[in-house]
């Protein structure tokens, strides 16, 4: 899982951003000209019913809509800077996107999905800590106290974070499976579509599409990229969960969003700065994990007559790039030296991982193994987050049989040096 070595500070980072791509929107859109439509041709939606009508009447004057922005503006320029009382300024911040967006869905705009994942990221940065160690107004004498689990907290508030917006395309790529049949993918659908939005006023004008009938190229790459596009859009949530798919997805939601510029003339731009979130937290991880997973070695204790568990450790042994395992026999004098040696019959064992003075049984200590290896650490990811109960009982089945299962080819065969210099007396 992404952001395992987060802080405080990089959760801050991730506050700057959201706020960052709010106060562009602002900047760029051109809300101001909704003063010169007529009042009567607004409809509030959703809680904007429960505005009255004289603030209806003032919001829509030139002074009126001036000042909604200044303020607008303001409340998130001081949440970019970290300025003032966070759970004011994000509260308030909400409700002025609210207004915001409600202003242009009410006079017939249409509210995408790249500005309601901005509007719902907000809520992620309620907790006080989000100002925490990045706030320009901040200096030592100042600094608030946290207990030693607030980096854990940002830990958790950023997946949470990056678990939404991929969360998003995981919806749109479903409902998408919903609302058509495989015709959608089978046929020209798609080419009259992008040709349709390609025709539309919009601020760019590539025009990429309007070639589409006349190039069988490009249709033959729309009909293949497209149905790819869905189960990415599917596969998402996967990002969060395992770093070797994080870049992957990235990148070809990058590049799908790319497409659809060129090709749509639409430009989810909010979407590619969102995209820095958890690229932040594979950077993080990337560059940091192995100097943090060095400095503890392990110790794998395993039932050195079991055909498959000698297997497994050799394995170990050879995908252990970062020289961080070591192990011993469950009956050896190390395992005698920490209280370690298994008592019962032989079946009974499990497999035992010591690590900075713990001892890890069962899944616990086949995850904490596996995640310490570059080749199965992202496989130990997925696993921890099945309940150690579902993990438990699937690791005493495989128990039962794993004398059953060998995976030596000969009982005579010597191990390897790489496995000899790992093994403990």
């Amino acid at each position: 899982m992404i952001f395992q070595n987060a802080k405080t500070t990089h959760f801050g980072i991730a506050r700057v951003i959201v706020f960052g791509i709010l106060l562009t929107d602002l900047l760029l859109d051109d809300h101001t000209s909704t003063v010169s439509f007529p009042r009567e041709a607004f409809l509030e939606h959703g809680l904007l019913r429960l505005v009255p009508e004289p603030c209806w009447e003032m919001l829509f004057s030139s002074s009126g809509m001036s000042v909604f922005s200044i303020l607008y503006g303001l409340v998130l320029f001081c949440g970019l800077l970290g300025v003032g009382m966070g759970y004011f300024t994000t509260i308030t911040a909400i409700a002025f996107t609210v207004m915001f967006h409600g202003i242009a869905r009410g006079f017939g705009g249409h509210v995408n999905h790249q500005e309601l994942i901005c509007l719902h990221a907000l809520f992620f940065f309620l907790p006080k800590m989000a100002y925490h160690n990045f706030s320009i107004i901040r200096n030592h004498k100042c600094k608030p106290e946290y207990d030693p689990e607030s980096d854990e907290t940002a830990r958790f508030l950023l997946r949470s974070l990056t678990f939404w917006i991929f969360l998003t395309y995981f919806f749109i790529g479903l409902a998408r499976l919903q609302s058509s049949d495989l015709r959608v993918y089978s046929t020209d659908a798609m080419t009259l579509y992008a040709v349709t939005h390609s025709v539309k006023w919009n601020y760019w004008d590539f025009s990429m599409a309007k070639n589409l009938l006349n190039e069988p190229i490009l249709r033959s790459a729309l009909q293949i990229s497209f149905p790819l596009a869905t189960i990415l859009e599917i596969a998402a949530p996967l990002a969060l969960f395992c770093r070797k798919m994080t870049v992957l997805i990235l990148v070809s939601l990058i590049m799908f969003h790319i497409s659809i510029l060129l090709f749509m003339n639409i430009f989810f731009w909010q979407n590619l700065l969102l995209f820095t979130i958890p690229l932040m937290g594979w950077w993080i991880d990337r560059k940091t994990i192995l100097p943090s997973q060095k400095s503890d070695g392990i110790i794998v204790f395993y039932d050195a007559d079991c055909g498959f568990c000698d297997g497994f450790v050799r394995h170990l042994a050879k995908v252990d790039t970062l020289d961080l395992l070591r192990f011993a026999p469950l009956e050896s004098t190390t395992a005698a030296a920490l209280a370690l040696t298994p008592r019962g019959e032989r079946k009974t064992w499990t497999i035992k991982a010591h690590v900075s003075g713990n001892t890890l049984e069962r899944s616990d200590a086949v995850v904490k193994i596996l995640q310490s290896t570059p080749f199965w650490a992202e496989f130990a990811d997925l696993i921890e987050i099945i309940p150690r109960v579902i993990r438990d009982m699937a690791y005493r089945v495989f128990a039962r049989l794993r004398y059953v299962i060998s995976l030596k080819t000969n009982a005579c065969d010597l191990p390897d040096k790489a496995f000899l210099s790992r093994l403990l007396p």
